[in-house]
């Protein structure tokens, strides 16, 4: 190989600085965003000011209820494998977090295998700092995958016991029942806007750094860097944008509108599983008029009722039962749920008796009514009957 063949050094490829430690160096690389900087249609700084109450929703981990953004870190990590496991290393870590008047990526690179002890020595002080962490998919790769490593270099890990957002599992309860793939990547596109160009496939991220630790060429794992970088900085992109859609229908009127169908179920039911009633319900309703597929109407619909019912406001759920009860293919559900109100909740036997025989009519329509669901109506059409009696 003559002279000019020789690769450029990675200090010249990839600028950045070694750092010294007592187990060695490590290479990091360092790059400043403005907080006005935008990524996904927004500024990074509008994810600052998200309060605790909603990370913590979000996350459902109450850890995070007195933490803001700007007291996290939000990590992202490279490695020699997918599956896992001891045999796996951590490469690289990029780790994002803000500071001042500018959102900070540091990433921390090992060089060599040799150079692991120094990784883990620097990544255990810079991460003590952080009072929390963000992540993607890191419940169950990074963390754990870092928390072995740790172990192996006979350290304690800095994250450990941390308040945790893991923005897959947001993102699944948000918009997993619209789009077809929660990836990092395909969230991007979908919910931020950003589409990525000559991004690396994380799958060949690992065949990637063995040919860089084979011929030292620093081009090879350039487009690593920038992969990392990428999903650092959408973290906090998507953090900020799962935080402005939880909190939208908080309040009424809601704060935003044209959100599709799906999204507002799954939001619906985030409220719900929550105990927050109220938006649920703004939710179900507003999932209902913007007319979802049949599917998802009748669950949508079953639910709204039922948290109607729980804020005890048992009109508006016969009201809305008897809507949806007047169109196919959702009315059976729609009658049993009313006949349940007017028996238990009004005591109107006569018309709750009524609501049952044209729920049993169905049958002779031709639908498809499970055998049990039959006996049901059956029986509370006799209890009904023995009621109106008793009744005179």
């Amino acid at each position: 190989m003559s002279e000019e063949d020789d690769p450029r050094s990675l200090d010249e490829a990839i600028p950045g600085q070694r750092l010294t430690t007592a187990q060695g160096t490590v290479y990091r690389v360092r790059r400043d965003y403005p907080v006005g900087h935008h990524y996904g249609g927004w500024p990074l700084e509008q994810a600052r000011g998200v309060p605790g109450s909603t990370l913590a929703a979000l996350a459902r981990d109450d850890g995070l209820s007195s933490l803001t953004l700007d007291q996290v870190c939000f990590l992202d990590t490279e490695t020699t494998g997918l599956a896992g496991g001891t045999g796996t290393y951590v490469f690289l870590v990029g780790v994002g977090a803000f500071s001042g008047d500018f959102f900070r990526v540091d990433q921390f690179f090992m060089e060599d295998f040799d150079q692991e002890p120094a990784l883990i020595a620097t990544l255990a002080e810079f991460l003590e700092g952080f009072r929390g962490v963000v992540s993607f998919n890191g419940k169950a790769f990074d963390l754990p995958l870092l928390e072995t490593r740790f172990i192996l270099s006979r350290r304690r890990s800095p994250l450990g016991g941390r308040p945790h957002l893991d923005l897959l599992a947001s993102a699944r309860r948000l918009w997993g029942a619209r789009l077809e793939s929660c990836r990092l990547v395909a969230l991007e596109e979908a919910i931020l806007g950003e589409t990525r160009v000559g991004d690396i496939p994380g799958y060949l991220v690992p065949e990637f750094y063995f040919r860089y630790l084979r011929t030292k060429d620093p081009e090879i794992v350039r487009p690593i860097f920038e992969h990392n970088r990428q999903d650092v900085l959408s973290l906090l992109a998507l953090a900020g944008r799962a935080a402005h859609r939880y909190e939208a229908f908080l309040e009424d009127p809601p704060r935003e509108s044209g959100v599709p169908s799906l999204d507002l179920f799954g939001l619906a039911r985030l409220y719900s599983a929550l105990g927050r009633h109220e938006p649920s319900v703004r939710c179900y309703l507003a999932c209902l008029d913007a007319g979802p597929p049949d599917h998802i109407e009748a669950r949508a619909g079953l639910e709204c009722v039922r948290s109607l019912r729980r804020l005890g406001r048992t009109p508006e759920a016969i009201r809305l039962c008897e809507k949806l009860a007047d169109g196919p293919p959702h009315r059976l559900w729609a009658l049993v749920e009313l006949a349940k109100d007017l028996e238990h909740r009004v005591r109107d036997y006569a018309r709750a008796l009524s609501v049952v025989d044209r729920a049993l009519g169905l049958l002779d329509t031709g639908g498809a009514i499970p055998p049990d669901l039959s006996s049901a109506l059956l029986w509370r059409r006799g209890r009904l009957a023995g009621k109106l009696a008793a009744s005179g």
